[in-house]
């Protein structure tokens, strides 16, 4: 008996349409999951240096064992497969989605998809319970995000769930999103314009199924016992508010199962359409980035420091269109995080005397502006067809008419590989040392934004320490000390971060893999209610066997917290193999993040030199056990740890 599982995989070649069935088995003890078990079927199908838009460069979308359970957060689905975005060439990454696709398509009898080739004309795939079929969509082709919802559901019924791209996948925007309407995505991989290069415009999905269990006994006990756990979401950056959130009515949770509200969603009623005729915009949600968008007097960034400027972003009001924007975007099918990077680069260039660019007027901070903007690049139209490569493409194409501010400017707003800034301590998030450092060696080693993954494993963490330094430092070199082997690994110091760092990596694959929300989980700390059981507590460590005991009441498999992480070891090193041996990843390519870390963080000043960030790299490599000349695992390092392939 299969528990957790279908126990089937859909693979679909969309130039033969033609389908058969994969064995989820085959890989799931070895590789737990979601991205785990996508890294697998990567090793086996992608072949070496191919572009994001080869019709042999297979989408891979995959679900984990704890899809469709009440284990809490569970309702995310993986999406795996060679990005356009990547800078300067593309390669394999992932990347990951809320709502309730995941679950649909494991009650519709599969575990996960697998799509290869290139339709001759538009087509959509519909799964109804284990029933598969290629269909037309050439009637839905050039449809915005909602327009093809409307239609899918009229035709199939409201009980669907549905994962489609807008005009920007179709028009290969290298940053076009796979939506889930009305308000999840695949964001930002740029899988949407994979999805646009394979003519799939949508998969739909209706299932009836069930998810069986092992131990239901014990699949409950552990399902409350992570509930009470993961009652708070993100510590609050000031402390002074209460911590402990119910979910409003109003505010729908941003995925199946899940019993936390991380307080990142916002809901607007009865806005003025300011873009287009019609009654008033009867309510809208927002989420994360999506905030920005209607919050012109919480303006984000701001950074001056080596020989570059960041202006401030800023939203627009509801009522000034705000939410219409954010609407667009999402109907485009176009990442949110373009509002920061588009804006406070062109607002950049005004301040540096630039009022016009390519025959276009600036006006970055004009909502009207800015509703053009989405447009003509959801399109390809005008300069939207340039801005539509990505910053880091739209600087390399155009760097000969730019000052040199303006393209370190372009170049540090997507340091990483073609992906955003994040959480790296200078363009956003206020992250001081210890913390930047450790996000800069996960962007060294990773295949992308990696702190997209780590909200509660460690970055977080920043909001306790600059709260108060001495209090955060007491309370948890306990925890650095039993975790990472040193007290050290916490302290605002270079000193035993790699410990940190990899553990960092490792409860990412395994949250991508179950699959678990990482603003909820692993849980470092125990939940507190408020600054003052913050203050009071003299202990704060939680409890990191809470994935482990869910995973074995569901599937029945005899797991730890450690063999969880040697399993996460396994996927990490596979997916660095997949970089190293397709498409010729190396240290020299880990190298190129540092010149970035050499700006001064915002909050403390702190920075580091290009020796030092290799000697920090020597450290990783060695405590990975790959070759320190060239960033690649070993072949002794791949044995121990199951890898059955050489160097």
């Amino acid at each position: 008996m299969i528990y957790g599982w279908s126990g089937k995989i859909l693979s679909i070649n969309l130039s033969r349409r033609k389908t058969l069935h994969l064995d989820t088995m085959k890989h799931a003890e070895d590789y737990i999951g979601g991205r785990g078990i996508a890294a697998k079927l990567a090793w086996e199908l992608v072949p070496p240096a191919i572009d994001a838009y080869d019709p042999r460069n297979p989408l891979i979308i995959m679900t984990g064992p704890l899809t469709g359970t009440l284990a809490p957060t569970s309702g995310r689905t993986i999406f795996c497969s060679v990005s356009p975005r990547v800078y300067p060439k593309p390669w394999y990454t992932h990347s990951t989605m809320g709502g309730l696709f995941g679950s649909e398509l494991k009650y519709a009898g599969f575990d996960g998809i697998v799509i290869g080739g290139q339709s001759e004309e538009p087509v959509y795939l519909w799964i109804n319970n284990g029933q598969v079929k290629l269909l037309s969509a050439t009637d839905l082709w050039g449809l915005t995000v909602s327009e093809v919802a409307k239609k899918i559901r009229a035709r199939h019924g409201l009980d669907i769930q549905l994962a489609c791209i807008g005009p920007a996948g179709e028009n290969l925007v290298r940053f076009a999103v796979i939506s889930h309407p009305p308000e999840n995505a695949s964001g930002h991989s740029g899988f949407g314009a994979v999805m646009g290069s394979k003519k799939l415009k949508a998969i739909v999905i209706k299932g009836s199924g069930g998810v069986k269990i092992a131990k239901p006994a014990k699949f409950v006990e552990a399902c409350r016992h992570a509930i009470e756990m993961s009652r708070t979401g993100p510590v609050d950056s000031a402390l002074k508010v209460k911590l402990e959130y119910p979910i409003p009515a109003t505010i729908p949770a941003c995925a199946h199962s899940c019993s936390v509200n991380c307080r990142l969603g916002r809901v607007v009623y009865n806005i003025p359409r300011k873009f287009s005729e019609g009654e008033p915009i009867k309510a809208r949600q927002t989420c994360c980035v999506g905030n920005l968008w209607i919050q012109r007097e919480a303006p984000q960034g701001g950074y001056e420091g080596g020989g570059i400027k960041v202006p401030h972003v800023t939203g627009w009001e509801p009522e000034e269109g705000g939410v219409e924007l954010h609407m667009l975007c999402d109907d485009l099918g176009i990442d949110l995080w373009s509002l920061l990077t588009l804006q406070p680069w062109f607002v950049r260039c005004i301040e540096l005397g630039l009022q016009d660019f390519e025959g276009l007027k600036i006006r970055p901070r004009d909502a009207d502006w800015f509703y053009t903007l989405l447009q003509s690049i959801a399109y390809r139209r005008g300069l939207g067809d340039i801005l539509a490569e990505g910053m880091r493409r739209f600087i390399h194409q155009i760097e000969n008419k730019l000052s040199e501010e303006l393209i370190r400017l372009g170049v540090a707003l997507e340091f990483g590989f073609g992906f955003p800034a994040h959480r790296e301590g200078r363009i956003w998030d206020s992250e001081p040392l210890p913390f930047w450092v450790v996000s800069a060696l996960m962007y060294a080693t990773e295949s992308r934004d990696p702190a997209i993954g780590t909200h509660s494993s460690f970055l977080h963490l920043a909001e306790l320490f600059l709260y108060d330094r001495k209090l955060f430092l007491t309370k948890l070199r306990p925890i650095a000390a039993k975790l990472w082997g040193s007290e050290k690994a916490i302290e605002p110091s270079f000193e035993d971060k790699t410990q940190v760092t990899i553990w960092c990596q490792h409860r990412h694959v395994i949250l991508d893999s179950l699959p678990l929300c990482d603003f909820s989980f692993p849980r470092l700390l125990k939940p507190l209610k408020d600054e003052r059981s913050w203050i009071n507590a003299d202990y704060v460590y939680g409890d990191l066997e809470i994935e482990a005991n869910l995973l074995s009441a569901c599937t029945g498999y005899d797991i730890s917290n450690f063999k969880l992480e040697k399993n996460a070891e396994r996927t990490f090193n596979l997916e660095r193999m997949i970089l190293v041996q397709k498409f010729n990843r190396n240290r020299k390519t880990d190298e190129i993040v540092a010149p970035h870390f050499k700006l001064p963080c915002k909050t403390d000043g702190t920075n580091i030199s290009m020796e030092k960030f290799r000697e920090l790299l020597d450290h990783y490599y060695k405590f990975r056990e790959w070759n320190a000349d060239t960033g690649i695992p070993t072949n002794d390092k791949l044995r121990q740890i199951g890898l059955e392939i050489c160097v």
